[in-house]
Order: C-alpha cells, then sequence, then structure tokens
C-alpha cells in the first residue's frame, strides 16, 4: 500500500517536472448555440440499415444532404456548434486552437444506390469537409466492396 502512495506521488512530480513552461489552458464557447447546419441526431437515424435502406428513403426521411460525393457515392450531412477554444504557452510562445464544433453524418453507398455504412464523424479543419468525405467513402468501399 505504502509503494503505490509512493508511486503516485512520483508520478505527480514528474508530471509537474516533465511540464516545465508548457501550459494548456480549455475556455468553453459562450454559446451552444448552433452555428450552420442542422443537428442530425442518433435516433433519426434509426431507420438506416446499412445493406437495406436505400439512397431515395434517407433523402425522404433526412432532405438534402449538405454533400453529395459522386467519385466516392456517398453524402453527409454537417453542423457546426461554438468549440472550446484551447490557449496554449511555451516558454515565450503562445497560441490558440479550435477543438470540436465541426460534426457530420455521413453515408456511403453501394452502386445500387443502397448504404453501406452510416457514421457521426467530428470534422477535422487540417482538410476540406469534401477531401474527409471523400476519404471516409473510400476506405468503406474498399472494406465493404473488395475488388473482384
Amino acid at each position: 500500500m505504502k509503494t503505490r502512495s509512493i508511486s503516485a506521488v512520483l508520478v505527480v512530480v514528474m508530471a509537474t517536472l516533465l511540464t516545465g513552461c508548457v501550459g494548456i489552458l480549455p475556455v468553453p464557447p459562450l454559446s451552444n448555440k448552433l452555428v450552420a447546419g442542422r443537428v442530425i441526431k442518433k435516433s433519426e437515424v434509426r431507420f438506416i440499415v446499412p445493406g437495406f435502406t436505400t439512397r431515395g428513403e434517407v433523402a425522404q426521411r433526412l432532405g438534402p444532404a449538405s454533400r453529395h460525393c459522386n467519385r466516392a457515392t456517398s453524402v453527409a450531412y454537417s453542423w457546426e456548434r461554438p468549440s472550446w477554444t484551447m490557449f496554449w504557452w511555451y516558454g515565450y510562445s503562445e497560441g490558440s486552437f479550435d477543438v470540436g464544433g465541426w460534426h457530420a453524418f455521413f453515408m456511403a453507398f453501394d452502386d445500387q444506390g443502397i448504404v453501406l455504412q452510416k457514421d457521426f464523424v467530428n470534422l477535422s479543419d487540417l482538410s476540406s469537409f469534401d477531401e474527409q468525405l471523400e476519404r471516409w467513402a473510400e476506405r468503406v468501399r474498399k472494406k465493404k466492396m473488395p475488388a473482384q
């Protein structure tokens, strides 16, 4: 028991010493009000069954998609909420970045327009919405529809 408490104290001391002059301060958004799009809830997409539900049924129930990717036969519904801002510093350098405000619901279809897979995705600011949808859909199609 004494060894565990010494180990715990040692871990805390080492973590403190190793961080040096580095810090991150998360700041929550002032509002949770929707910035863009329409939030798609899990309860709204329960009717989508991969291998059975058609693209037409999806469009009829959810409305028009935010994005279509014809090359990878996929669609996405996106929305954005205010994100957390993370302020960081290291010595005399400082900056900030945003985390977690941009979301989407992705669906990939086979050549007959039947849903292959559906996923809720946290989008990145590092690449475009279209690139993220296309990469996701290509991975799904490779996994679900291997080359013949």
